[in-house]
């Protein structure tokens, strides 16, 4: 979320001079129906019989999209995630709508109808956009969309902030994001949010349970529902952890979720970047980086028990923060099993994060991927039974109270 400057075509705020092309046939349009249901409207070829699903719908029903007539279909606006998807399927944030739109793919023959967003304000790969936007069929594909209707919209570049968040707190959280991305750019060396929209809101809703959380695609979305007064109080703790965990995704490649264990690859990797982004860029303390992992390896330590991670989840009993948690304390292992500096640690791990199977000459003792042919026996215990993981939790705070997190320093 740091000010871009205006780009051929754009205007300061990222906003495009010109609208983009209005609907037109054979498209299926997507814009807001109220304040708790999305509209989707099928026209020309959409509508015609060779374009419908075998059931004759054109979304398949294990979708839950519903249809309204032939013409018409509603999707309610809903911020839980269920069990068995990856991704927040649409929700309403703020004073806006955040849709992931692989769950709106069409089926059968329709896979190739474009879709068409009308809003006065579109956030789509990096970009404003106003009135309406074409998205082509085969550019849904893992990204999301954010739109919203409101007629002033404050923003400098490709971020939507709740108007609802105090004026203090947002003061607060525009210096983190800042220093977050500053970091990954001059000392990583990366560029996570090039062509990526931010989006940062709270969220109301029925479903009386509050909690946090972000997805990383072409928008990097964070967001709190139904947080108390206490929780408003922490938002400039929490936005900007969950900022530096998602902007870690962007330096991950897709291939690493084909791993067996590519949820605890990708999360714990993570974490345990945000944990050294913050700490590095000076958001929190050394002691306050500490006790997060402690913390993390404590949770950890509460959700083991006779079986290893490959048994658990073979069985598919691991909980949703096992990834997280047990994947942050895999790294924090791995790296002070290591032997290597921070820096030499760092690159490291960013070469396993392409995809790169043979990232290290010593990659079975590493084992940044959770390699089955590892033969680092403290990372084996991490990945073990309680009492395996717990002694190896033991040897990890005395490294933590012995030594101190990784440093890194911009190159010069």
């Amino acid at each position: 979320i740091v000010p871009t400057p205006a780009q051929p075509g754009y205007n300061a705020a990222g906003l495009p001079l010109t609208p983009v092309a209005a609907f037109g046939a054979g498209d299926i349009l997507i814009s807001e129906a109220n304040t708790e249901q999305v509209k989707i409207e099928l026209s020309g070829s959409a509508l015609e019989a060779r374009c419908a699903a075998k059931n004759g719908d054109v979304f398949s029903p294990a979708l839950h999209i519903g249809k309204v007539t032939e013409r018409l279909y509603l999707q309610p606006l809903d911020s839980i995630v269920s069990d068995d998807a990856n991704y927040l399927k649409a929700a309403r944030m703020g004073g806006g709508i955040y849709m992931h739109l692989p769950y709106f793919v069409t089926a059968g023959p329709c896979k190739d109808i474009d879709f068409e967003v009308k809003a006065r304000h579109i956030l789509w790969d990096g970009k404003w956009y106003q009135d309406a936007l074409k998205i082509p069929a085969l550019s849904m594909r893992q990204k999301s969309v954010f739109f919203t209707n409101e007629a002033a919209l404050k923003t400098n570049g490709p971020r939507y902030v709740d108007a609802s968040i105090a004026p203090g707190t947002l003061a607060g959280l525009e210096s983190s994001f800042s220093r977050i991305n500053q970091f990954y750019e001059e000392t990583l060396e990366a560029r996570p949010l090039n062509g990526v929209g931010v989006v940062v809101a709270l969220v109301h809703n029925k479903g009386n349970y509050s909690g946090f959380g972000g997805d990383s695609l072409n928008i990097i979305r964070m967001s709190y529902d139904n947080p108390s007064p206490k929780d408003l109080s922490t938002l400039e703790q929490v936005f900007p952890a969950t900022f530096a965990h998602e902007l870690a995704h962007k330096l991950q490649s897709a291939r690493l979720f084909t791993n067996p264990l590519g949820r605890q690859i990708v999360e714990g990797s993570a974490d345990f970047f945000k944990i050294l982004v913050l700490r590095n860029s000076g958001l929190i303390t050394e002691s306050e980086a500490k006790q997060r992992v402690l913390k993390a390896a404590a949770d950890c330590a509460a959700l083991s028990d006779s079986r290893s991670l490959r048994e658990k989840i073979s069985a598919r009993a691991v909980n949703y923060r096992e990834p997280y948690d047990c994947g942050m304390v895999y790294y924090f292992v791995s790296y002070y099993s290591s032997g290597l500096s921070g820096r030499t640690y760092v690159e490291t791990l960013r070469r396993a994060f392409s995809g790169e199977t043979n990232y290290a000459g010593q990659t079975d003792t590493l084992c940044m991927l959770f390699e089955p042919s590892c033969t680092n026996e403290r990372l084996n215990g991490v990945i073990g039974n309680k009492v395996q993981y717990s002694q190896q939790v033991d040897w990890l705070a005395g490294q933590l109270a012995a030594h101190p997190l990784p440093t890194l320093e911009p190159r010069k």
